[in-house]
C-alpha cells in the first residue's frame, strides 16, 4: 500500500505545524519521520492515520484520496509511546480485541480469532505470556505486544509514534533491531515517528528529516548523512565539529579528526580537557587557542595516541574531511 502526501498545511492557532509537505512512500517501506520535538512529524503522522485533519493538501493510499475518511475506513494500525494496552484484558484479550469490535458480519469466529492471535504472539515472540496481565510484562513486551494488537486487524498502513521513546537505551537497542527483522517479514508498508537519530539510521528504509514544519530532506540513511541538504540536517544527524581556519569554516564529524602525539604538517595543537572511553572508541574533547568551541574526537580505544595521555597535555589534529560551513 503505497502512500502519497500532497501539498499538506496544518495551523493550530496561529502557529503553523505543517508547510506544503509532500511525500511519497512506496508500499512496503519502512519510512522514519526524524525530526527534533515541535518540527511536525507526530502531526503529520496522525493526519495519515486521521487522528488530523489537514487545513490543505490531501493523502492518498495507493491512488485513492482518503483525505475525508474517518480513522476505521482508513484500515491503519496504530502503535502509541505509551503501548495503551487494557490493563483489565489478559495480553490474549488485548490482542484480540480489534477483531472482537469488527462488524458482526465481518467478525471471524472465535476459533478464527484464536488462531490469529497465537500466530501474532508468535510473531512477536510473546505467545508464551498470552494469560499475563500488561502490569506484569515489561516495559519492552508490552510494546510487542501492542504492535501484535495493530497487526491483528490486517491493516493497509502500520503507523507508529515514538514506539521505543518510553524504553531505556538498552531495551530500545534491541527492539529496534527486533522490528527490523520484523519488518523483513510481514513487509507491511510502515511509518514511525522519533527522534533518536541512531534508530531511524539503523531501522529505516528512507529517512524523512523534517523542522520547523517543512521536510528538509528525504533519502536512504546512507544519502541524508553522507550528503546533508542543509546544515540542519548535517548537525542534526550525528555530533559535529566546527573549525575556524582563517576565513574559512570547516565541518567535521568526531570519527574524521586524524590524532598525533608529536607536531606533523598540517597537525594543529590542542590541549586535551576531557578523555572519555566508550566501549570500542574513546572520544577526546580538545580545545584550542583560537576559538571557544570545543573540538571532539573519536578515535578505537588502542588507538597510538592515546598511550599514556591525560588531561591536560598537548594533542595534535587534523580533520580528515574538510567540509566548507
Amino acid at each position: 500500500m503505497s502512500i502519497e502526501v500532497s501539498q499538506v498545511n496544518k495551523h493550530f492557532g496561529s502557529f503553523q505545524a505543517l508547510k506544503n509537505i509532500d511525500l511519497k512512500i512506496q508500499s512496503g517501506e519502512l519510512v522514519a519521520l526524524l525530526g527534533p520535538s515541535g518540527c511536525g512529524k507526530t502531526t503529520l503522522l496522525r493526519i495519515i492515520a486521521g487522528l488530523e485533519t489537514p487545513d490543505t493538501g490531501s493523502i492518498l493510499f495507493h491512488g485513492e484520496d482518503v483525505s475525508s475518511r474517518e480513522v476505521r475506513e482508513r484500515n491503519v494500525g496504530f502503535v502509541f509511546q505509551h503501548y495503551a494496552l487494557f490493563r483489565h484484558m489478559s495480553v490474549f484479550d488485548n490482542v484480540a480485541f480489534g477483531l472482537r469490535m469488527k462488524p458482526k458480519s465481518q467478525r471471524p469466529s472465535e476459533k478464527v480469532i484464536a488462531d490469529k492471535v497465537h500466530e501474532l504472539l508468535n510473531l512477536v515472540q510473546l505467545d508464551w505470556l498470552a494469560d499475563r496481565y500488561p502490569e506484569q510484562l515489561s516495559g519492552g513486551q508490552r510494546q510487542r505486544i501492542a504492535l501484535a494488537r495493530a497487526l491483528a486487524v490486517e491493516p493497509k498502513v502500520l503507523l507508529l509514534d515514538e514506539p521505543f521513546g518510553a524504553l531505556d537505551a538498552k531495551v530500545r537497542k534491541e527492539l529496534r533491531r527486533w522490528l527490523a527483522r520484523l519488518h523483513e517479514e510481514v513487509h507491511l508498508t510502515s511509518v514511525f515517528v522519533t527522534h533518536d537519530q541512531e534508530e531511524a539510521m539503523e531501522v529505516a528504509d528512507r529517512i524523512v528529516v523534517m523542522n520547523k514544519g517543512v521536510v528538509e530532506q528525504i533519502g536512504s540513511p546512507g544519502e541524508v548523512y553522507e550528503n546533508p541538504a542543509s546544515d540542519f540536517v548535517y548537525h542534526f544527524l550525528g555530533d559535529s565539529n566546527h573549525l575556524k581556519q582563517g576565513d574559512e569554516h570547516i565541518l567535521f564529524r568526531p570519527h574524521e579528526v586524524a590524532l598525533a602525539r608529536q607536531a606533523e604538517n598540517d597537525f594543529r595543537p590542542a590541549e586535551v580537557r576531557d578523555i572519555r572511553p566508550l566501549g570500542a572508541v574513546t572520544r577526546i574533547t580538545l580545545k584550542l587557542d583560537s576559538q571557544d568551541e570545543f573540538i571532539e574526537a573519536e578515535v578505537i580505544k588502542d588507538h597510538a595516541s592515546l598511550k599514556g595521555l591525560s588531561r591536560g597535555q598537548i594533542l595534535y589534529f587534523k580533520p580528515k574531511a574538510n567540509t566548507p560551513a
